[in-house]
């Protein structure tokens, strides 16, 4: 697929970074994702390779000498995804250049801490360049190339949410609500949970894509609660339909049974009861 023909089309797109491989030396280029032109043309790229476009803020490529794109991969906000490399291109080692360079651009945003969505068959590509497995389901990973998830858990371990259980006990259990706004309803869930268990989390989505931002929605949380669960903060492992990443699920249908095998995958360590909120 060409992307442009001439140099007059070079000129739309951002200075690119050679990065050195040890065949040779990879130019990769910034898209102008603002040109619906440019943004058919990624999409068109990433359909090709059985993928299709999420929202991002950049999204990165590299080009042949003839225009045609034989690699890309997006950043949205420390999420990496629409990785994807032309069938044509796949023995050339291209995509450690292209999160290279979308590391060292993180960077300078002040992002030192990175996601990844991706296939279970990219897992080991990824591991070479610095990142590790935090979630798995059978249709997609998650990993990180820093310590977020284990500070995340330290700071739950601050709050309180480490728990000595006696021996015949029940499990503790965790409410992860969006509370938009908290009502009644989410009053009865915790009650009814707190029967069940010894000890109760209740943790806010932090996502602010509801009516009501984060802040407002854990304030209601802590004063609907009366004292019945313990309440945490949130943070960005709670995963929610927006930043899950459906693009490389075929079918839309799968995308909620894999997130929630990841969300399950994530709290699995902890062996505590999950109730919905």
């Amino acid at each position: 697929m060409k992307l442009f023909h001439s140099r007059r089309n070079r000129e739309y797109w951002n200075a690119c970074d050679k990065v050195q491989t040890e065949d040779n030396i990879v130019e990769v280029q910034r898209v102008p994702l603002g040109s619906s032109r440019f943004r058919k043309q990624v999409e068109n790229f990433l359909a090709t390779n059985g993928l299709r476009l999420e929202v991002v803020d950049d999204y990165f490529c590299v080009l042949e000498e003839d225009g045609s794109m034989v690699a890309g991969a997006g950043l949205a906000g420390d999420v990496i995804k629409c990785v994807a490399v032309d069938a044509s291109a796949r023995s050339r080692g291209l995509v450690a250049p292209l999160v290279s360079r979308i590391i060292a651009y993180a960077s300078e945003k002040g992002i030192c801490n990175l996601k990844v969505f991706t296939k279970p068959e990219n897992e080991a590509v990824f591991t070479s360049l610095g990142f590790h497995t935090i979630a798995s389901a059978p249709l997609a990973i998650l990993m990180e190339n820093g310590r977020g998830l284990e500070d995340y858990l330290k700071s739950l371990s601050c709050a309180g949410a480490a728990v000595e259980l006696g021996p015949y006990s029940a499990a503790a259990g965790v409410i992860v609500m969006n509370a938009n706004p908290f009502t009644l309803g989410h009053k009865y869930l915790i009650e009814k949970a707190k029967e069940q268990v010894e000890k109760l989390f209740v943790i806010p989505v932090k996502e602010d894509v509801s009516l009501f931002p984060y802040e407002e929605r854990l304030e209601m949380i802590r004063c609907g609660c009366g004292g019945l669960a313990t309440i945490l903060e949130g943070s960005d492992y709670q995963i929610s339909a927006t930043t899950f990443p459906t693009y490389f699920l075929k079918d839309l249908s799968e995308a909620s049974e894999t997130q929630m095998r990841l969300d399950l995958d994530l709290f699995a360590a902890s062996q505590s009861s999950r109730f919905p909120g």
